[in-house]
């Protein structure tokens, strides 16, 4: 007997990773730390003994070049899922820097088609991951006699932070990041995309 697998309304996460990020990211670095630096009292949102810069990345010159990655990577997906062309892509970012022990609080970005991290800095696999929930409310009825879990009998995934490494998923999926275990700082920019007529 013969049995096929179909998926059905699948939640895509999807990855990049710079080839120029070495250079790329030392002088994201120099950014951000001058940012927190104009401002140490940063913004509380979802980070937990962390600092987040303002949500306006997109309006300031010096993070133009993250700023055009992360909207063309967005439009390249956008393109992958037949969205309507000639859409005009909002974004909205800020600089999260995570010392030892900070982590962000389980949450989702509503109104964006997108969201995502563009990793900086790095320090260790210790520096705590991003996870993502599973979003079918219906799913956790129930759970899975399973011995080890599967893409299928899972609710939580976690992908490990690389410098240079950008995940973008859909705004709405919830995600959170681990504790960050290490003894240097996590630093990436996160953000949100909005496709607009």
């Amino acid at each position: 007997m013969e049995i096929t697998t179909q998926s059905l309304f699948p939640t895509l996460v999807w990855t990049t990773l710079f080839t120029d990020r070495v250079a790329f990211n030392a002088n994201l670095l120099e950014l951000a730390t001058q940012l927190r630096n104009s401002d140490p009292a940063g913004v509380a949102n979802t980070n937990v003994k962390g600092w987040q810069s303002p949500n306006n990345l997109q309006n300031l010159e010096q993070f133009e070049q993250i700023n055009q990655r992360i909207l063309q990577v967005c439009e390249r997906i956008a393109e992958s899922q037949n969205f309507r062309p000639n859409l005009n892509l909002h974004l909205q970012a800020w600089v999260n820097i995570s010392p030892p022990g900070a982590s962000n609080k389980i949450h989702y970005h509503a109104n964006c088609h997108f969201s995502g991290v563009y990793y900086i800095s790095v320090p260790s696999p210790e520096c705590g991951s991003i996870f993502f929930r599973d979003p079918r409310a219906a799913a956790k009825m129930l759970t899975y006699p399973a011995i080890k879990p599967t893409e299928f009998t899972t609710d939580e995934v976690r992908m490990r932070p690389e410098e240079g490494r950008m995940y973008v998923f859909p705004g709405w999926l919830e995600h959170g990041v681990e504790e960050n275990k290490s003894d240097r700082d996590r630093i990436g920019i996160s953000f949100n995309v909005l496709a607009m007529p």
